[in-house]
């Protein structure tokens, strides 16, 4: 353990824990001293009580002087730069010498001053009070109560008509003039930092922040002022239009998540229904409000989407809501976003964007993980909901029956892939030729995800014509099955698999062998009919892959492990020195000894011969690595061959059902 964590400078917090404690301490407390006043006063009558009851009234005293710090102590453990507590995963060190009353008045005193400045006309601040007030938020967005009181002093609709005359303060007056405002290069990061500080302003529960996150929602679907003189006025644009690109950085609060994105869906589905007719626009409005990326920022669900993608728990129950489709049936947000939604062309001018979209990928990930895009899946990450399982299984029958939703969006695939990776046990069971003990083969820990009998390999299938979708399903799979094997040969069988270990690995290597074969062949397809040049993995997909690799690695070698040998196991010890480990190096980097050429693998999807060499000396160098004999190896490589053939029904069926559709 790193000895500054356990000096007396530092405090270690769970945020996530932390904020629920915080939420019970700010209800109890206003419970606790009302009960006792109450009490106090109705046993007065008696003579009795006083004394008894004071011991009430001083705690419920002391939560409310301490709360100011708890909120503090939280707010610091959001910080992007907030550094782990060594030994105690998903912890944060907090510096104690911050968390104290002088730091919150200072708080108090640079917020006020914030507002004050944040009210003035954009356009009137000099660049030096601009500068000021950026600094402002950028020095003390993470800090207690400096985010809370400066996003009351503006109020909800405050904030909107800010940030929309400080997202247009660039912009000439005129035709043929130009602006003197003196930052225009500096609102992509003010925005960033207005968002954090929003962000932060949300995990409040005081009564002002109430008002504030319920205000805000309400003036979603309204113009966030009405400009000019009747006959001539003109619309500003929808709230939803203006938040959203401030959600596009941060830890939003997960309730202000799902009620904005409630009243967000309603909105939008009566705005869709009504798209094409006479005088409607969609989400379009002529302001700018939007400085970072390449998307314009019109349509709110871009932004919103990103903030669900920072809050895993929020994305879970709002793809898993329902609403009601045009003809009043329950219909999904998840299946109303990616079957039925036509998404606006958003992009900035010169610029072609798929923000929106590809936002809505990262936003699925993290509901169906458990944890955000990028990052390592934690212990309590690979217990996967019920809530969680089922929007997987439901997003792998969209794919499987609307293909041309993904195909049409390749850039979705990745992030398919991700979620893939992290449902690696169910997928196997369901190509699995084991309709009996495949589920004790590939055990799981949390809940199940259903996968309809042929789903499974259209998805794959699918998801796999896309390169990177590829790359991750072939580089995940093989990790999985890696760590799967040690865990076998190691003696570990809690799922009581009738077979020995070496008939237990003989097997798990003809399935990797039918899971490569199936993507594959969906890859070389796209490439034999000429949709894609197929790239080389040079140094610069090397360099790329490792950007991705630890978490997808990662993730897929705890989900192989938690089972077996209990949960954390390859996660809290990283990937050094396990099969997952050695078996990605090798696709990355060769397999063989340093001192003789190693031999590359996986660099021409398009010929099978090439593939089917690839899978067997990756099959044979995960065995052994996970420890297997030298017999154990050799059957290993022949066990995927077999598997590979198996493979060619399931591409067939899959071709054929894409050939039906079209």
């Amino acid at each position: 353990m790193d000895p500054d964590a356990t000096s007396g400078n530092f405090s270690g917090i769970d945020p996530d824990r932390f904020k629920k404690v915080i939420t019970s301490v700010e209800h109890g407390h206003e419970t606790l001293r009302d009960r006792a006043l109450y009490f106090k006063n109705q046993l007065a009558s008696y003579g009795i009580g006083q004394t008894e009851l004071q011991g009430i009234a001083h705690s419920a005293s002391w939560a409310s002087d301490e709360l100011p710090m708890l909120k503090r102590r939280y707010h610091l453990s959001l910080a992007e730069d907030a550094p782990g507590f060594a030994g105690h995963e998903g912890m944060v060190r907090i510096n104690e010498a911050l968390v104290n009353p002088v730091a919150v008045k200072e708080a108090k005193k640079a917020a006020k001053r914030a507002a004050a400045l944040a009210k003035k006309d954009p356009k009137d601040l000099s660049a030096s009070e601009f500068d000021q007030l950026n600094t402002l938020l950028a020095d003390n967005r993470d800090e207690y109560p400096f985010a809370e009181t400066f996003a009351a002093a503006l109020g909800a609709k405050g904030t909107l008509l800010f940030w929309d005359a400080m997202a247009n303060a660039d912009v000439p007056a005129g035709y043929g003039e130009k602006s003197d405002f003196p930052r225009g290069d500096k609102l992509g990061e003010f925005q960033k930092n207005l968002s954090l500080t929003l962000a932060a302003a949300t995990n409040s529960d005081t009564p002002a922040m109430r008002a504030w996150k319920k205000d805000m929602i309400a003036l979603g679907d309204k113009p966030i002022e009405v400009r000019g003189h009747e006959p001539s006025t003109t619309s500003g644009p929808a709230g939803f239009v203006v938040m959203s690109n401030l959600m596009r950085f941060g830890d939003f609060d997960d309730k202000f998540l799902t009620d904005y994105g409630t009243a967000l869906m309603k909105a939008d589905r009566r705005h869709m229904e009504n798209q094409g007719k006479p005088y409607h626009t969609v989400w379009d409005t002529g302001d700018l409000v939007n400085h970072v990326g390449n998307d314009l920022g019109n349509d709110p669900f871009t932004g919103y989407m990103k903030a669900l993608a920072n809050s895993p728990d929020a994305a879970t129950q709002f793809f898993t809501a329902k609403g009601k489709d045009e003809n009043g049936k329950p219909q999904s947000n998840f299946t109303y976003l990616f079957e039925k939604r036509k998404w606006p062309d958003d992009s900035a001018p010169g610029k072609e964007s798929v923000t929106g979209l590809n936002s809505m990928g990262h936003a699925l990930e993290a509901a169906t993980t458990g944890h955000r895009p990028g990052e390592l899946a934690t212990a309590e990450n690979l217990k996967h909901s019920k809530a969680q399982a089922g929007l997987f299984g439901d997003i792998v029958h969209s794919v499987s029956a609307h293909q041309d939703k993904l195909l049409e969006r390749g850039f979705l695939s990745d992030s398919m892939a991700d979620m893939a990776a992290d449902y690696l046990p169910e997928l196997k069971r369901a190509i699995s030729g084991d309709r009996v003990s495949a589920g004790k083969l590939y055990p799981v820990t949390g809940t199940e995800a259903k996968l309809g009998p042929s789903d499974p390999a259209r998805f794959l299938y699918t998801v796999a014509r896309n390169e990177e979708g590829y790359d991750k399903l072939n580089v995940a799979e093989h990790a999985y099955s890696a760590q799967l094997m040690t865990e076998y040969f190691a003696g570990h069988n809690p799922g009581k698999y009738p077979r020995n270990a070496e008939q237990t690995v003989d097997n798990i290597a003809m399935e990797t062998g039918t899971f490569q074969g199936l993507i594959a062949a969906g890859r070389s397809f796209e490439i034999k009919k000429g949709h894609v040049d197929q790239q080389a993995r040079d140094d610069a997909w090397k360099a790329h892959a490792s950007t991705w690799g630890g978490s997808v690695v990662g993730s897929a070698a705890g989900i192989a492990t938690a089972p077996l040998t209990g949960p954390g196991g390859a996660v809290a010890g990283g990937l050094v020195g396990t099969a997952a480990g050695e078996v990605f190096n090798g696709i990355l980097n060769g397999f063989g000894d340093d001192g003789k050429q190693k031999e590359q693998v996986y660099k021409d999807i398009s010929d099978a011969t090439a593939v089917r060499e690839s899978v067997f000396t990756t099959v044979q160098n995960a065995a052994e690595a996970a420890g297997g004999n030298g017999a154990a190896v050799s059957r290993a490589g022949t066990q995927a061959s077999e598997g590979m053939a198996d493979a060619q029904a399931m591409v067939a069926a899959t071709q054929e059902k894409e050939d039906r559709d079209v």
